[in-house]
């Protein structure tokens, strides 16, 4: 299926891209993937809010028709068919595209291939967690648990009110942007 090919896609592309940057490096400089891969994932979390609010929702305006048409058929479209398996996932063309921008700003900031990568490695680790949270959210029947949590605050977001609950993962930003759910 199309839809899960980024499961094997950036994994892959981490592996590759580590050992090649890791090449001119010390052996030590492993260590540093335990504190910048956690980086990464919080980076994630952020950026997973920030685009389901301010892109995925517009409330920006988007220039660009084409970028605009990609934006209204993708997500909006999940919003209209929410159990349709082939509008829930991002496609791979997408996050490629967007992990290439990504990875070119960390790398100006931290002028150091290796450490870009590393939080490029938890930027993918948290966006496959999201993709596997988000497809169960969608598919699971779980009465119970995480996963039946996450669903009642996404299908809040989804059926009751969309400027509400933005993060799928994750509350977090939620409570820091004050766009937590309502309490029951």
């Amino acid at each position: 299926m199309v839809r899960f090919r980024s499961f094997w896609i950036f994994p892959l592309l981490a592996s590759f891209l580590l050992y090649l940057t890791s090449r001119g490096e010390p052996k030590s400089r492993f260590n540093d993937l335990f504190w910048l891969m956690p980086v990464g994932i919080l980076i994630w979390t952020l950026l997973e809010y920030a685009l389901h609010r301010f892109v995925f929702h517009i409330q920006f305006p988007i220039r660009d028709p084409g970028l605009r048409e990609i934006v209204n058929a993708s997500h909006l479209a999940h919003h209209a068919s929410p159990r349709d398996p082939t509008k829930l996932l991002v496609r791979p063309l997408y996050g490629l595209a967007i992990s290439t921008v990504l990875y070119g700003a960390l790398l100006a900031l931290s002028r150091n291939a290796f450490s870009a990568v590393g939080i490029m490695t938890g930027i993918w680790t948290g966006f496959l967690y999201y993709e596997a949270v988000h497809y169960r959210v969608h598919f699971s029947l779980s009465e119970s648990g995480f996963i039946a949590r996450q669903r009642r605050r996404h299908f809040y977001h989804h059926f009751t009110n969309n400027k509400r609950g933005f993060g799928v993962t994750s509350p977090l930003w939620d409570h820091v942007f004050g766009t937590t759910l309502p309490r029951p």
